[in-house]
């Protein structure tokens, strides 16, 4: 730092190092010494005075001058309120007052508003949390107890918040814990008479300029109260501040400026100077904060930027670790609140959708990375989403089915549950909950049994568990079908600290998802129902929507009080709120065909969500129908909240499948895709869009549907066919099929129901023993995508990253709004 500057001003190199006792370039180039918030402060308070008078001589005087926390010295400074030996002891001494401090530490918040942030924090109770900065609409900074803060980050993330990055610091700065820090450095500033500022100083405790006689008053409590930046930009554009300088290592003010000018339009007047680079309070971490913050108010303007890792995240806390009660956000001094915005008219990709659904799940972009529920959306696809900014689900099926690990299914303990209660009744499937588990009911006593290939049921069930514990710590969510394993599907989720779930539930709320939406439900101190679980439904009709958008039954909340699964608190919030938080419309132009066309659909189910009950907006988006700029340019203007993709998603890079698999996907058209039957047809009477390409799944599976509807047991089959049937459709001893294994009154339904699983697994596992039986979902969107793609940089799988994949659609598709090819752009509240 300062490389330049100590040669041009050594006069005033001069005076720091006789108030510092050593050199000030020597101590500049000391890293290790930098460590120490002792060295750090005095080091850049010397060179944001060095640079501003660089730039005072070769420009104009400023009409203002601001500075971050640390930065205020500099601008005082500057100013000519004090000079710049005073200014260097009181620095010191602050330095040594700080440095002096431990037991606190700092969170930055991105992605939440003061407000909601105000609310989530006095939902969890977290009293001992003060509001240390408010930097934009967006980004905060809170100081508190180290444990407290600790804590509170995942309960931050899972209530919105798009970055916790907790700062590399040992003190709660500009919060009530530096009450007994502030008075000691009072007595340091009581020595000092400070003169009337030559040019306005904004205070970061009032947001208004500083007066001579208050000056010592306010470096004092700016000590133990919040940094207002926000308010303090404001006053800068109501006074008609259109230009800014800043002085000192860096760019971070000037990029908070940037979004500060975007939201706050004002008169064209005057120019500003921004003295002063600190940004926290004032330790070897600042600098990383700096970073920190700027990135993130970067991405805001820069649709392609992402937040920066200067700093080390939050590990996840013990779900519980923050317990529910009262309090809230206690500000050191006066209101922080945020001055009312008056937002450009102009779409961008990170303004698209609405903007409570990206706060609901602390997001960059409107867009959510799902999958087509065949195992090929895992860990390290939803890592790589919410890296990106984007909403995240992880499929509970194929390599990581929790009904199929933990139990049997009527045809045979290693084929796997149904997965989907028929229709019918009980009778024909057995619930692996229940003491009939291990035979099935419906099977007869000499039912034969047909071993699941080579794996065991220990390690896919150790898999499933490490997914779900990966994604209660990152912030993504899991996907959940209705089905006899779902119930133990929750416990897991419910014990790991799970807050979201995608639900695919054709019939509507059963009592798992019940269970799982509104564990932890309660009322607020006004009386007001509050879940802290989320619960994205898909809905293919308004009758499905509607029933996600009432309240569980008064029967059903009554049987899970009575039984355990609720609490009569959770209960009680449970009555006055919906199902589901949010709903995503899908349609026959994914690869489910057993409902309305999604986008005529779309604006009937939003009309139907907003006369829903409940505080909080019930959002409605689009799933696995948009690829290409033009789509998503349409469902934002038909008012889409959000969008899903789904065979998107599962040709990223590091999805589940092997890179033969990976690579027929970019390749695909719509004439490579047909309908066939598969698990839910079995139940639902509905077939599956999939790829025929290079696959002999689809004939099988009509060969062997076609046969379950013709028998009912296998054993009524001729011989001769039955041994095709067990030797080269399922497979025979090569797919772990011993000899015999279909003789006796084994149910065709169940051989149909392995069959589509098995081959679903060594899909999702890529398995080259049955290379011509794989089973690969596929909705259109990905051939709209792949055709989009042809010639282009996203035409390789490698590419198509979940943040690339969504960042181009949403930038073009804003284009396409902003230039009016689309009539209208939805930017919903």
């Amino acid at each position: 730092m300062g490389v330049g500057l100590f040669d041009r001003h050594p006069g005033v190199v001069a005076r720091a190092d006789a108030v510092l006792g050593r050199s000030v370039r020597e101590l500049s180039a000391d890293q290790e010494a930098l460590r120490d918030t002792r060295a750090l402060q005095p080091v850049l308070y010397t060179i944001s005075a060095l640079t501003y008078l660089d730039l005072a001589a070769r420009g104009p005087q400023p009409d203002f001058m601001i500075g971050h926390s640390l930065g205020e010295y500099s601008a005082l400074y500057a100013s000519g309120a004090v000079d710049f030996e005073t200014g260097l002891r009181l620095v010191v001494a602050r330095a040594e007052i700080m440095g002096g401090t431990s037991g606190g530490g700092m969170l930055a918040v991105v992605g939440l508003d003061v407000d909601r942030l105000r609310e989530v924090l006095r939902r969890e109770g977290a009293d001992d949390i003060d509001l240390a900065n408010h930097n934009s609409p967006v980004q905060s900074v809170l100081s508190g107890p180290e444990e407290s803060i600790r804590e509170l980050a995942p309960v931050l993330r899972r209530a919105g918040a798009g970055k916790c990055v907790l700062l590399h610091i040992s003190v709660a700065a500009h919060s009530r814990y530096m009450a007994e820090a502030a008075r000691r450095l009072g007595a340091v500033l009581d020595t000092v008479t400070f003169r009337e500022p030559r040019v306005p100083v904004v205070s970061n405790v009032t947001a208004r300029p500083h007066r001579a006689d208050e000056i010592a008053t306010r470096l004092r409590e700016h000590m133990c109260q919040g940094v207002r930046w926000w308010e303090s930009l404001a006053h800068l554009v109501d006074h008609g501040v259109t230009d800014l300088v800043e002085v000192g290592p860096g760019n971070v003010l000037t990029k908070l400026w940037a979004v500060a000018r975007a939201e706050l339009p004002g008169p064209a007047a005057g120019v500003g100077t921004l003295v002063g680079a600190g940004a926290g309070a004032g330790t070897e971490a600042e600098v990383e904060v700096e970073v920190e913050v700027g990135a993130a108010a970067e991405a805001e303007v820069e649709a392609e930027t992402e937040v920066s890792e200067a700093s080390r995240e939050v590990p996840a806390a013990v779900p519980g670790a923050v317990p529910p009660g009262a309090g809230g956000v206690t500000p050191a001094a006066g209101p922080m609140g945020t001055p009312s915005l008056a937002r450009a008219g102009r779409p961008t990709a990170e303004r698209l959708g609405a903007a409570r659904f990206r706060e609901r799940y602390g997001l960059r972009l409107a867009w959510v990375a799902s999958g087509t529920g065949d195992g090929a959306v895992g860990e390290e696809v939803c890592r790589a989403a919410r890296e990106a900014g984007l909403a995240a689900f992880a499929d509970s099926v194929g390599p990581v089915d929790f009904a199929d690990q933990m139990g049997p299914s009527a045809f045979a303990d290693q084929m796997g549950p149904a997965g989907f209660a028929d229709p019918r009744g009980p009778s024909d499937f057995a619930d692996p909950t229940g003491p009939a588990a291990r035979t099935g009911p419906a099977a007869a006593p000499d039912a034969g049994r047909v071993p699941d290939g080579p794996r065991t049921a220990e390690a896919p069930a150790e898999a499933l568990v490490q997914a779900v514990t990966a994604a209660a710590r990152h912030g993504w969510g899991i996907g959940l079908r209705a089905g006899p394993g779902a119930d133990r599907l929750v416990t897991l989720l419910l014990d790991r600290g799970v807050r979201h779930v995608e639900a695919d539930h054709p019939y509507g709320p059963d009592a798992a998802l019940v269970r799982f939406r509104f564990t932890g439900a309660r009322r607020t101190p006004a009386g007001t129902p509050v879940a802290r679980r989320h619960v994205l439904a898909r809905v293919s009709g308004l009758d499905q929507a509607a029933a996600f958008l009432r309240p569980p039954s008064p029967d059903l909340l009554a049987e899970l009080v009575r039984t355990g699964g609720l609490s009569a608190q959770e209960a009680d919030a449970a009555r006055e709120l919906p199902v589901a938080s949010d709903l995503a419309v899908q349609a026959p132009a994914g690869w489910h065909a057993d409902g309305a066309d999604a986008y005529q659909l779309l604006p009937s189910v939003a009309a139907l969500a907003a006369r829903g009950p409940g505080p909080e907006p019930v959002h409605v988006g689009l799933r696995g129908v948009v690829g290409t700029p033009e789509q998503a340019a349409t469902a934002f203007a038909l008012g889409a909240a959000f969008l899903v993709s789904t065979s998107l998603t599962a040709c990223a890079p590091n999805a589940r499948l092997s890179a033969q698999l990976g690579r027929t996907l970019t390749e695909v058209t719509d004439d490579d895709l047909t309908w066939a039957p598969t698990e839910r047809y079995a139940t639902l009477g509905v077939p599956a869009r999939v790829v025929r390409r290079g696959t002999l799944f689809p004939a099988r599976a009509h060969l062997l549907h076609r046969l379950l509807r013709a028998h009912r047991f296998l054993a009524e089959v001729p011989a001769a066919r039955r041994r095709h049937i067990e030797e080269e459709v399922l497979g025979g001893p090569a797919a772990g099929l011993p000899p015999g294994a279909l003789d006796g009154r084994v149910r065709t339904t169940d051989v149909f129901r392995w069959y589509v699983r098995e081959t679903a697994r060594r899909t999702g596992a890529g398995d080259p023993v049955r290379p011509l039986d794989h089973q690969l979902p596929c909705d259109p969107e990905l051939t709209h995508f792949n055709r989009a793609a042809l010639g282009t940089g996203l035409a390789a799988r490698q590419a198509r990253t979940p943040g690339a994949v969504a960042g181009h659609l949403l930038t073009k598709a804003a284009e396409l709004l902003a230039a009016g090819v689309v009539s209208r752009a939805e930017m919903r509240p």
